[in-house]
């Protein structure tokens, strides 16, 4: 649906010489293809974008301006169908004069001040910088980064992906940054910033407006992330992991079932961990050498795929063959026993992905299991070394036996487009999963998919959770939805597939069932000083299935006093 959908542009970057910067740092433009935010930001029920250009006069001929693609489902009756507003909104070009743009990647919608609308951060690479930008109400953006010393004054050269999430309980929305490529040595020459990352930032707004301050040493984040440095078997390459922050993907999530928000890190040569919620505003690493085997973390997507309530985690990342400097094991699927993670890629089939990048949970059949869409692609010489070209994407079906088959050729999605970034959203509303792809693709630099699945005969429901100002989307709360036998579980997360982003509104594939018979709401917990105290919403039904354009609204009560 890409040519009808009026998204089309052909993303580039200035990159700098490999004599100044070194070829990891050349490398990271060929990482991003942009990325993209996915959200509604002007409060019409639909699912717009926000996707970055890159900056003026990239090499290949692409760059310029940011696109901010609003949904015309509102307006025109057709959710596949976009209009560019980024100029009337303030958000095309980052530079202050207005008419030109800075490099970025990792765009991400949150309601950062809890007034209802969603606000927007970017990320800077190259030492361009990351950018704070306040939505007015109307999908029109103040830049208020000066709010936000720490912010200006960030060290990390490169900044990829960002994830929200209340990792202190206290109600709104901390963010978590990652900086794949960023020379650990940077930190080293600033003095007073020789223990502080910029990873964890915590929101510190108030009346005055957006501000995060950075909180990455004293929640014990930034030992954790040096820590993967000296992971015994940390992967051994021309140059040394020891020397660079690879950090790729976050999500704040429920990892290990408690109330507080564990912080889930897709990184790349061997770096990937998780870091558990201590629930006393630090941090300890899962010390599961598992982690390890994910030795190319890039994409992320978590879930409950064995129906079982908690959550598991699938990490993109390469296998394939005529590679002399890479023994890949390929993607991971690590299942969750309520305790600790189990590696089951092998059982489940999906360790074949090729070069793989962002990645989604989603219910492609609306069957009521979890499929797995990635994108993938690599197209340079790596280090040195010519690699292989396999860019066609995965499309991951879960098939009667539980288990998963590539299905993506016979769904139409294997392009032979190298890819990266990826948002799965029902753009259109009519129930099913749809697929946008950042690709390096001639011409325009994206795919929009429209899934037509909803017309197979299986049913759905559409829910959309309602929180409590300032966590307005509810990230952190969990729904489950009870029908027959089955037991769906999804977390609300604002977290990052890989420089992208999935919108918080779920979708419940029902199979043949018309109703379902029972929906749990656990809301997200806050922390006053005595301890979590989290409540919960129960509907019983039978509750309809959704018909096409209708969402169930479930909104949060005030706490009992």
């Amino acid at each position: 649906m890409t040519a009808a959908s009026n998204i089309a542009y052909k993303v580039g970057y200035t990159r700098p010489s490999l004599i100044r910067r070194g070829e990891i740092a050349y490398q990271v433009s060929i990482n991003s293809f942009g990325g993209a935010a996915a959200g509604d930001c002007d409060n019409d029920s639909d699912i717009d974008l926000f996707i970055t250009y890159g900056n003026t006069g990239g090499p290949e001929g692409g760059g310029g301006p940011n696109r901010l693609y609003l949904n015309q489902l509102a307006e025109q009756g057709n959710g596949m169908l976009f209009e560019d507003n980024a100029a009337n909104a303030g958000v095309a070009n980052t530079r202050p004069d207005g008419e030109n743009n800075d490099r970025h990647s990792g765009p991400a919608f949150a309601d950062m001040d809890g007034d209802g609308d969603l606000d927007l951060f970017i990320g800077g690479i190259y030492d361009d910088p990351s950018k704070i930008y306040e939505n007015q109400g109307n999908c029109v953006f103040t830049d208020v980064t000066s709010n936000s010393p720490d912010i200006e004054r960030m060290v990390a050269e490169h900044t990829i992906s960002a994830g929200f999430g209340d990792y202190d309980l206290d109600g709104d929305l901390d963010m978590f940054l990652t900086h794949w490529a960023t020379p650990d040595r940077l930190y080293r020459l600033t003095g007073p910033r020789l223990l502080e990352t910029d990873h964890l930032w915590r929101n510190e707004s108030d009346e005055s407006g957006i501000r995060f301050e950075n909180v990455s040493e004293e929640t014990g984040m930034s030992d954790l992330v040096w820590l993967t440095r000296t992971y015994p078997g940390t992967l051994d390459f021309p140059f040394s992991a020891q020397d660079f922050d690879f950090t790729f993907a976050p999500t704040f999530a429920r990892i290990n079932d408690d109330p507080w928000p564990d912080i889930a890190i897709a990184a790349d040569f061997g770096t990937t961990q998780i870091a558990i919620n201590n629930g006393d505003g630090t941090f300890r690493s899962l010390e599961n050498p598992i982690l390890r085997e994910a030795q190319f973390g890039m994409g992320s997507a978590l879930g409950d795929i064995d129906n079982d309530g908690d959550l598991d985690w699938f990490i993109s990342s390469i296998l394939g063959p005529g590679n002399e400097i890479l023994t890949p094991h390929g993607n991971r699927l690590y299942t969750n026993d309520g305790s600790d993670l189990i590696d089951e890629t092998a059982r489940f089939g999906v360790a074949d992905g090729s070069w793989g990048w962002g990645a989604c949970f989603l219910d492609i059949d609306n069957d009521s299991d979890l499929d797995i869409y990635h994108t993938n692609g690599w197209s340079e010489p790596f280090l040195g070394h010519q690699v292989w070209q396999t860019p066609d994407a995965r499309a991951f079906v879960m098939n009667e036996a539980g288990t998963y088959s590539d299905e993506a050729q016979a769904l139409g999605l294997a392009t032979g487009t190298s890819g990266r970034g990826v948002v799965c959203a029902d753009f259109d509303h009519d129930g099913d999963t749809d697929i946008l792809e950042l690709t390096d693709a001639p011409g325009v630099s994206a795919s929009l998919w429209e899934n037509r699945s909803a017309a197979a005969g299986r049913n759905f429901l559409r829910v959309k959770l309602e929180g409590l100002p300032p966590n307005t989307e509810a990230a952190g709360a969990r729904v489950i939805a009870v029908t027959g036998d089955t037991t769906q579980m999804r977390e609300i997360m604002i977290g990052s597939n890989y420089t992208s982003q999935n919108p918080t509104v779920q979708i419940f594939g029902l199979d043949t069932a018309t109703t379902v018979d029972e929906i749990l709401v656990e809301w997200p917990a806050i922390d006053s000083g005595a301890g979590p105290v989290q409540f919960g919403t129960r509907l019983t039904g039978p509750i309809a299935a959704s018909q096409p354009g209708q969402t169930l609204v479930i909104t949060q009560p005030e706490p009992p006093p």
